[in-house]
């Protein structure tokens, strides 16, 4: 995680201003418990921006994200998130997927107050991977009795052996799919005479950012092999090791500069 203090960045605000044809708003208020979702372009740029508690502001996680507010009042438990899908699971009528990328947001904020806030780019956790089935179950040797007719006429039970009949082999599985990557976080922010608390999720004004890669999903069980038979494999795919995504802060208070 790397901190920069820098007091140009909210001229940063001034350079968007082409782009500003939609999401744009004078003042945006979303209400506790309700997700705003941001349009196709993927921006949201506000002169005072008011998250009631538990309110969400949804960006895509196919583009980077762009969020800028002037003046911002953040109520508790609120959330700005990019995180990707979780992938979908391996069946037999559906191929399984990976997790998609959280994408990355670039956000600009002076807090005028703040409870808690999450930043969410993690990216989704992976599908789980194909199952196999279990081989046919065969039969042992049996001992039969059967009634036959002797010589003399008469019946009797004699013994007769059944041999015994194979199972088949049980199919492999696949080892679950990769996670996404974590998407990228730069938060240029200032604040009205508090100091915010990053990654603590039990401390007043705080900042959690969350950008871990998704978790891979679960292996599949392989089938079973029936009498005689061998069980099924699990094949390993080939998946690519998912990355976190990477944060950096500007704090616009200071003067300072630390790398």
């Amino acid at each position: 995680m790397k901190i920069k203090n820098l007091s140009s960045a909210f001229l940063l605000l001034s350079s968007f201003g082409a782009f500003a044809q939609t999401n744009t708003y004078s003042k945006l208020e979303i209400k506790k418990n309700e997700v705003f979702k941001v349009g196709p372009t993927n921006m949201l740029l506000v002169d005072t921006l008011i998250m009631h508690d538990k309110a969400t502001i949804q960006f895509s996680p196919e583009v980077k994200g762009i969020l800028q507010s002037n003046v911002a009042y953040v109520g508790n438990n609120c959330t700005v998130t990019s995180r990707g899908l979780n992938g979908i699971n391996y069946t037999s009528k559906t191929m399984g997927t990976p997790g998609q990328d959280g994408g990355s947001l670039d956000i600009i904020l002076h807090f005028e107050r703040l409870g808690k806030l999450t930043i969410d780019t993690r990216g989704g956790r992976g599908g789980d991977g194909m199952k196999g089935k279990d081989g046919a179950k065969g039969a042992p040797d049996r001992i039969e009795e059967r009634s036959v007719v002797g010589p003399d006429g008469k019946y009797t039970t004699v013994r007769v052996v059944i041999p015994a009949q194979l199972g088949s082999d049980g199919t492999s599985a696949t080892t679950g799919f990769t996670g996404g990557n974590g998407g990228d976080v730069q938060l240029s922010y200032s604040t009205n005479d508090f100091i915010p608390v990053f990654n603590n999720a039990e401390a007043k004004n705080g900042i959690l950012l969350l950008t871990t890669a998704g978790a891979y999903g679960r292996d599949g069980q392989p089938g079973r092999g029936g009498l005689g038979r061998m069980d099924g494999k699990l094949v390993q795919l080939e998946n690519e090791k998912p990355q976190d995504g990477k944060v950096e802060l500007v704090n616009v208070n200071s003067l300072s500069v630390q790398e």
